[in-house]
């Protein structure tokens, strides 16, 4: 019966699992969050501990849980507006680290497509920009931080794109060729979102805060960024990929093509928790 039910669980596509185990919501979370941490005083008859500590565990083991089943509830582009709106008026030299983790927190939630990556970019620019227009001068490093840590959380999930694409290739029965095309079409315009945002961005901004926007957006369209290099190495090793190992149909029908984007979607967006975990221990190498 176990072996059944493992089975059943690896061959299961992210739409299965979210009928199954639909979202939970932030009241959920937070409610099982605190339930757990309660747990683990309670097994030390409430005596010596942290109680900090208590909850940061207890949110890691809930959310590693809810991760698994597909069940983390996704942020709203207010909830990651406020988050690193708050960041820039902390130290600068943890500002570039918070966004990113902010930024792969929000993209580990769910699938990782183009539909989210864009709207997660969108909330954090718009984050940091109002977090740095009431800082005056110092709102131009402050905001330059913020956006290295999202350009480094953007690098993240183009290698996450690359990976999935790459493990696709090789399941020759589940993906096609134009499938595969599509999904290699799609990292390339994450550094064109990425530039286009920052344009955006300045627009919509004045003094100090526009003209850092504009100068990020000239650096980062010169692929002066970890996500330019990052996607320029993906796409020419995805070249081989993506035209070999997959099989060939003449004939996709929308539906199959939706179906291939979503299980590359949930694929990235598995692979992407691995990279955020890695360079969060790259974080705490440098603090220790």
């Amino acid at each position: 019966m176990a072996k059944a039910k493992s089975t059943s669980a690896r061959t299961a596509t992210p739409g299965s699992i979210a009928q199954e185990n639909p979202p939970l919501t932030a009241e959920e979370r937070y409610r099982m969050i605190a339930e757990a941490a309660y747990f683990r005083a309670e097994k030390r008859g409430f005596l010596g501990g942290n109680v900090a500590e208590d909850w940061l565990e207890a949110e890691a083991e809930i959310d590693r849980m809810l991760r698994e089943q597909g069940r983390l509830p996704s942020m709203t582009p207010e909830e990651i507006e406020q988050r690193v709106q708050g960041t820039l008026a902390t130290d600068p030299a943890v500002i570039a680290a918070q966004v990113r983790a902010i930024t792969l927190d929000a993209l580990t939630r769910g699938h990782l497509d183009t539909d989210a990556l864009r709207r997660v970019t969108a909330a954090v620019v718009k984050g940091a920009r109002e977090g740095a227009a009431p800082l005056g001068e110092h709102g131009g490093q402050a905001l330059k931080e913020a956006m290295r840590g999202l350009d480094e959380a953007l690098a993240g999930a183009a290698e996450a794109a690359q990976l999935a694409i790459q493990e696709a290739a090789g399941r020759t029965g589940e993906f096609s060729r134009q499938g595969l095309k599509q999904a290699a079409d799609d990292l390339a315009t994450l550094q064109t979102l990425f530039v286009e945002t920052l344009q955006d961005a300045a627009q919509a901004a004045r003094g100090v805060v526009q003209a850092t926007f504009t100068e990020l957006a000239e650096h980062a369209r010169s692929s002066g960024s970890a996500l330019g290099q990052r996607t320029r190495i993906a796409l020419d090793q995805l070249t081989q990929a993506v035209t070999s190992g997959a099989r060939d149909q003449a004939k996709k029908g929308t539906e199959v093509l939706r179906h291939e984007a979503a299980l590359l979607a949930g694929l990235a967006a598995g692979l992407l928790q691995g990279i955020a975990a890695r360079l969060g221990s790259k974080d705490t190498d440098k603090d220790a």
